[in-house]
């Protein structure tokens, strides 16, 4: 038995020391980010910063443009249907820009932008922000309305299968709230919905993390259909996977593999907080990032492959390229364009 555990053991080192990660290019920029990348139809990647900028590469990692706003940006960049980005500061304005990162204009809809924007029907966007909840704003007539949430909707948003749009709030709710900026349903947890995105399955149910350590597996009306229970407070969205088996990363510096059922597979420890969400390359292999300051390359069996040291801890979900790089924006300041290599 014991020469068959050092076999398994060699062969794991063996496997972790033929599969390195390769830096292919890192950008400093000029304070912390935490919002995470946008990856456009064209391929143009977008990062926006705490130094209260916007910055666009391609796809080898050049900087093709940059843009000054006037606040701190927290909120990821988003594509609408038309090609444009957008992307919300804290100077309360959302910034417009083509492909090509050359600025188009800036709307100013009320107050401080908290989350991704989502694009709905009729040229109309909605998004969290400090003043409101949620706000809908139409890009042609340049009017709004809003749906006003207990605390501060701090999530980015989805939509439900019959398209009312899902937050969560710091006042411990998950919203379902349609069009018209009516209440459809809502679910109470026990703690903060924080940055964890409701996730919505092929079936319509709906997945999401709370600061009570419990992901929740919601149907469309948003009652409970089954709880899980981690160690530590969740902050990222889960990442869910062809086989419909799931992946969710805690404060604990844990990374869980559920299947489709929240029933406990395998278990992944780093040594710190797992803020960011875990992503996955074409192959299978999950790419896990955590405050330990540590990119990790994980099996689908929750096996270590690799693991990148960048210079601070992650809090920004990376994006993965059409040929698996891997980009990630890091507390060390710095863009890091990341390769596995066999």
């Amino acid at each position: 038995m014991k020469y068959l555990v050092f076999i398994i053991l060699f062969a794991q080192a063996f496997y972790s020391r033929s599969q390195q990660v390769e830096l292919i290019k890192k950008f400093k920029t000029g304070s912390y980010i935490y919002s995470s990348p946008l990856l456009t139809q064209n391929n143009t990647i977008v990062f926006a910063g705490h130094d209260k900028s916007v910055y666009f590469f391609n796809d080898k990692g050049e900087l093709i443009n940059k843009h000054k706003t006037k606040g701190w940006i927290h909120s990821s960049p988003e594509q609408l249907s038309d090609g444009s980005i957008v992307v919300g500061s804290y100077d309360k304005h959302i910034y417009i820009f083509n492909e090509k990162g050359e600025f188009l204009k800036k709307i100013k809809p009320g107050g401080r932008v908290f989350s991704k924007v989502l694009e709905l029907p009729n040229r109309t966007i909605v998004f969290g922000s400090n003043k409101k909840g949620l706000i809908f704003y139409n890009l042609e007539t340049d009017s709004s309305y809003a749906f006003k949430t207990k605390r501060l909707p701090h999530t980015d948003l989805s939509l439900t299968k019959d398209g009312n749009i899902l937050t969560g709030s710091l006042g411990k709710y998950v919203y379902s709230v349609n069009i018209k900026a009516e209440e459809v349903n809502k679910f109470k947890t026990k703690a903060w919905v924080l940055h964890s995105k409701p996730t919505v399955l092929n079936n319509g149910n709906i997945l999401v993390g709370s600061y009570d350590k419990n992901l929740y597996l919601l149907d469309n009306s948003l009652k409970e259909i089954k709880r899980f229970k981690t160690k530590g407070k969740i902050h990222g969205s889960p990442l869910v996977l062809s086989d419909k088996s799931i992946i969710i990363g805690d404060f604990k510096g844990y990374v869980y593999f559920l299947t489709e059922n929240l029933e406990q597979q395998y278990l992944f420890k780093t040594d710190d907080k797992v803020v960011a969400s875990p992503v996955l390359l074409s192959d299978g292999t999950v790419v896990v990032c955590s405050n330990d300051d540590y990119v990790y390359f994980l099996s689908p069996k929750a096996d270590l492959i690799t693991k990148y040291k960048l210079g601070a801890g992650i809090f920004s979900t990376p994006i993965v390229l059409a040929d698996n790089t891997v980009v990630v924006g890091s507390n060390d300041k710095n863009i890091y364009f990341l390769k596995l290599r066999k």
